[in-house]
């Protein structure tokens, strides 16, 4: 009996002790691999996905040579996920850590173009203007022309805007499109716009009548009867010997009357920023940022790890 016992032990023991051996095996990293799957996933518009093993490769292939680029693509992650102060983070550090580096000139242009995303053109054009100082790779130069063009024409500087889209590079795959954007910009100057001075002097001499100078007729025609209103009750007040009722419809109507002449001289900018907006809506920008560059670089270094 204690011979079966021992037995039965030490098959027990036996048979368990094989199965670390049998359910071991080996997960391999190999460094353009990963990196692959992070361009497969950026691809794919699965940039939160793409961040994470962008950070991961370069966790685990510090020395990588193309950790440059790693760094450079966690960069446009953050862009395309309209991150931009993150963004700007990454694209900054490039440019600092090695101004000369493969990935610089492209990380500059990218700063400015987060600012022109974010509707802040000035500090755009800062960044734009710095790759044409710096950079002499026509590609660079071209998208920072034309891209310049475009911040201009944000700005409503339409022969700056001009004069911008001029400089790009014949043979520059942006060249017909800067060339046809060189001769509309110019047209920006002949748009039909309205002056919030006269749309002023009419809402004060009849109330509504500011509105109506800019096409909106139901607001003009609301500020003319509400004005109107408490015009007549206020004077068949003071008729009627109401003199505190009609002190006090007086002093309302004084902030209608002055609301309806401020209403007027706001939506006459409003309609000519509209105007200009639509312009440049009708307009086509071609610029394709070379996002996803298509560097995958050597077969890299591998990485193992033993479960």
């Amino acid at each position: 009996m204690m011979n079966k016992a021992c037995a039965f032990v030490m098959g027990t023991v036996l048979l368990f002790s094989g199965i670390p051996s049998v359910l071991a095996e080996e997960l391999v990293i190999r460094s353009n691999e990963q990196l692959e799957y992070a361009h497969i996933l950026m691809a794919e518009g699965a940039y939160d996905r793409a961040l994470t093993e962008l950070e991961r490769f370069i966790h685990f292939f510090p020395e990588d040579q193309q950790v440059p680029l790693a760094r450079y693509l966690i960069g446009v992650c953050y862009f395309k996920t309209r991150q931009y102060e993150k963004a700007r983070d990454r694209f900054s550090h490039i440019f600092r850590s090695n101004p000369q580096g493969p990935f610089a000139g492209k990380a500059l242009l990218m700063i400015g173009e987060t600012y022109y995303e974010q509707g802040v053109p000035a500090e755009a054009e800062h960044y734009f203007m710095e790759v044409l100082s710096r950079y002499e790779t026509p590609e660079l130069r071209n998208s920072a022309q034309y891209r310049l063009g475009w911040t201009r024409l944000v700005e409503n500087r339409w022969q700056d805007a001009s004069q911008a889209f001029k400089q790009v590079e014949k043979g520059s795959p942006l060249y017909e499109s800067a060339r046809g954007l060189s001769d509309a910009s110019v047209k920006g100057e002949l748009l039909p716009q309205k002056d919030p001075v006269v749309a002023g002097v009419m809402a004060g001499l009849v109330p509504g009548l500011g509105h109506a100078y800019v096409s909106r007729y139901k607001d003009a025609l609301v500020a003319f009867l509400l004005n109107g209103l408490f015009i007549w009750a206020t004077v068949e007040s003071f008729h009627q010997d109401h003199d505190v009722l009609g002190g006090i419809l007086g002093f309302l109507e004084i902030g209608w009357y002055t609301g309806n002449i401020y209403s007027a001289v706001n939506v006459t900018h409003k309609w000519n920023r509209k105007v200009r907006t639509d312009f440049r809506k009708g307009l086509k920008d071609q610029l394709k940022l070379n996002l996803l560059t298509s560097d995958r670089g050597p077969a890299g270094l591998m990485l193992s790890f033993t479960f």
